[in-house]
C-alpha cells in the first residue's frame, strides 16, 4: 500500500458524523477510501447523512445510532465495530456562551454531557477495550474559546481548554495500546451552531460576511474546509498528544459577542501547535 491510499478500506467511526464538522471529517476520508461509520443521536440524521454521503461522495459508508450520554449502551455500540482502525469524536449539543453572572450552571453542567464526557465515554471505552487496533487513533474536538478565553466564553472556555488537557494524557495513557490521541481546534465554521444560540439565518449571514473580511484568506470555512485537519490527524502516524489548530483568530470575538455585533480592536495570530508531549 502506497502513502497516497494509505486510508483505503480502513475502519474509522465518525461520532457526531451527521452535520456539520463530523460530516465534512466523514466526506473527505470517504474519499481517501476508508470505510465509515457515522454516529449520530437519531436515526432521521443518521439515515439523512449516510444518503447524502453515499450520494456525493460514494465509497462504503453506514450510520449507528447512540447517545453519548449511556455510557454502557455507547460502549456496546463501540465493541460492536471493534475492531476500528480510527474514531473521530466531533459531537457537540450547544456551544456555551453568555454572561457568568447569569449563567445556569445547571444547564451548563448538562451540555457539558456530549462534547466533554461524552470524550471520557469515548477514550474510557478505549483504553480498557480492544475497540481501536493498535497503530489506530482517537481524534477529539475542542474549540477556539480553550486558546483564548475571555468575557462571554469563561465555562466554554473552560470545557474546551480541559479536551486539550485531557489529550496529551490520553496520549501518554493510551500509548500502551499504540493508540495516538490529538485533537483539533477549529476556529469560526459555518455549522448549525450559530443557528442553535438563536441567530436567524439573516443574523449568521451577516456574522459570517463580518469575521470573512477580518480573516486573509477572505472567507469563513466550511465543515470541508476544516475536515483536512482531521485526516492529517489520522494519517499522520507522528502526531501523538497534538493540538492542531485550523483556522486565524485575528480578532478576539468569541462567536457569541459577533452574534451581538459587539466589536474589539485587538488582534492576535494563532500559532498551529503540532508536537509530542512525549
Amino acid at each position: 500500500m502506497t502513502r497516497a491510499n494509505k486510508l483505503a478500506g480502513k475502519k474509522i467511526a465518525v461520532i457526531g458524523g451527521s452535520s456539520g464538522i463530523g460530516y465534512g471529517a466523514a466526506e473527505i476520508l470517504l474519499s481517501a477510501g476508508a470505510h465509515i461509520t457515522i454516529i449520530s443521536s437519531t436515526q432521521e440524521k443518521v439515515d439523512r447523512a449516510v444518503s447524502q454521503l453515499s450520494s456525493t461522495a460514494g465509497g462504503n459508508v453506514q450510520g449507528r445510532v447512540g447517545n453519548v450520554r449511556d455510557e454502557a449502551a455507547f460502549t456496546e455500540l463501540l465493541l460492536s465495530l471493534a475492531p476500528l482502525d480510527h474514531v473521530i469524536f466531533s459531537s457537540v449539543d450547544k456551544i456555551i456562551r453568555g454572561s457568568l453572572a447569569e449563567a445556569n450552571l445547571s444547564d451548563a453542567a448538562g451540555l457539558f454531557g456530549v462534547k466533554f464526557w461524552g470524550s471520557f465515554v469515548v477514550a474510557k471505552a478505549i483504553a480498557k477495550h480492544d475497540i481501536i487496533l493498535p497503530g489506530g487513533s482517537l481524534t477529539l474536538t475542542s474549540g477556539a474559546a480553550a486558546l483564548r478565553p475571555k468575557k462571554g466564553a469563561t465555562i466554554g472556555g473552560a470545557l474546551n481548554g480541559g479536551l486539550i488537557t485531557a489529550t496529551i494524557s490520553l496520549a501518554d495513557e493510551l500509548s500502551g495500546k499504540r493508540i495516538r490521541v490529538n485533537t483539533v481546534v477549529p476556529g469560526l465554521v459555518k455549522t448549525p451552531l450559530l443557528g442553535k444560540l438563536g441567530n436567524s439565518e439573516e443574523q449568521q449571514r451577516e456574522i459570517y460576511e463580518q469575521a470573512a473580511g477580518r480573516l486573509s484568506v477572505g472567507f469563513v470555512a466550511s465543515p470541508e474546509d476544516v475536515a483536512e485537519a482531521y485526516l492529517y490527524a489520522v494519517r499522520a502516524d507522528y502526531a501523538n498528544g497534538s493540538t492542531i489548530v485550523i483556522g486565524e483568530f485575528h480578532y478576539l470575538l468569541s462567536w457569541f459577542e459577533m452574534s451581538q455585533g459587539v466589536s474589539n480592536g485587538f488582534v492576535i495570530q494563532m500559532v498551529v501547535v503540532l508536537f509530542d508531549w512525549g
